[in-house]
């Protein structure tokens, strides 16, 4: 081989190990508390750092549900940086997984910039165990941004610290965002979650609160939401814009005839100022072939709609109606399951909700 061509051999190996040199164990990390600003969490008095029910609430909830409030589905942090390398260390409450959600959704880390002014995702860090730690990205110029960054969403976090070159800073965020106005609070079952997003950043509440540029919290119960009174309370106490009500494939028709009166007039009452909204039940798609599904649907959606107008006619003028119609496209094509959404069915579901919210 000739000199020539033995220095590109040199200077290609030289190019491939430069860009693979930088490892997460190589970046010096942070405890996020000396740093970022937490946003989308809603109550500042909660049980564990990044969960999502009030303390004070524990005694009145059942444990299912406290248990899932352990979650830190929609929580993020803001915070800036002129890092080259960036990664996150993260220690989770219960390394959960299941078949049909990636762990990256689960269990995983999403980072977001800020370009030209729209949040632009960079990067998910991939869990690798129960204490876990991955890079978002390297090879980067060094210039100063600023970062969003989503927690997982069917898993609860212990410990959070995020890891830049040696060189670099942290601080808090330098630009004014999420700030425009109260924040939305939807209240929803294992869909408003964020169940089955590839990654946190995915789930609709946090789509549009990037669009809306408002904080946006998440109090999706999976398999939980039933309107309990423990629910009403926290929901109430959030000085908010909105309420969005997404709990119907979690309540059975008695659940609707016992519980939904109560607890939409009692919020629209509390809260005269703050627009109420009613989302229907989005349809399953079994609906075509299981007729207990189809009838059920359109039973509960029927119950749903009574009562808008009851509220509607008792004078809660703050109380507002979304049909299931349009909201997640009408091909069918939305779900993992028939149910849960693909990254599909949540952009479809933000851009459905965002028509009626904005």
């Amino acid at each position: 081989m000739t000199k020539k061509g033995l220095l590109s051999v040199f200077v290609m190996f030289a190019v491939v190990f430069t860009s693979f040199a930088q490892k997460s164990s190589e970046l010096v990390y942070t405890d996020v508390a000396e740093f970022a600003t937490l946003i989308n969490q809603g109550f500042s008095n909660t049980e564990m750092t990044y969960s999502r029910i009030p303390a004070d609430l524990k005694g009145q909830t059942r444990k299912d549900l406290w248990d899932l409030g352990l979650n830190s589905a929609g929580i993020a942090i803001r915070f800036s940086s002129d890092a080259k390398a960036m990664g996150v260390q993260w220690t989770l409450l219960n390394n959960f997984k299941m078949n049909h959600m990636p762990g990256t959704g689960i269990r995983g880390i999403d980072l977001y910039t800020l370009v030209d002014g729209e949040w632009r995702h960079v990067g998910t860090a991939q869990p690798n165990g129960k204490e876990s730690r991955n890079l978002f990205f390297k090879n980067g110029d060094g210039s100063e941004r600023e970062y969003l960054a989503y927690l997982p969403l069917y898993d609860g976090v212990e410990k959070l610290a995020i890891g830049v070159d040696s060189t670099a800073t942290l601080s808090a965020p330098k630009l004014e965002t999420f700030n425009s106005g109260k924040p939305i609070v939807f209240y929803g079952t294992s869909i408003t979650q964020g169940g089955c997003a590839s990654r946190p950043g995915m789930a609709y509440s946090s789509i549009l609160g990037r669009w809306f540029d408002c904080e946006a919290i998440n109090l999706g119960f999976s398999g939980n939401a039933r309107m309990d009174r423990s629910m009403l309370e926290a929901i109430k106490r959030v000085d908010a814009q909105k309420y969005v009500i997404d709990c119907l494939p979690n309540c059975t028709q008695q659940i609707i005839k016992d519980s939904s009166y109560h607890f939409m007039s009692t919020l629209a009452k509390e809260r005269p100022e703050v627009t109420i909204y009613m989302v229907e039940n989005i349809g399953f798609t079994d609906r075509h072939v299981n007729q207990r599904t189809a009838k059920d649907l359109v039973e509960k959606n029927q119950l749903w709609y009574d009562l808008y107008k009851r509220l509607r006619k008792e004078g809660y003028k703050n109380v507002k109606y979304i049909p299931a119609k349009g909201l997640v496209g009408a091909d069918d094509e939305h779900s993992v399951d028939g149910a849960h959404l693909t990254d599909l069915g949540f952009l479809r579901m933000a851009e459905g909700l965002k028509k009626h919210l904005k």
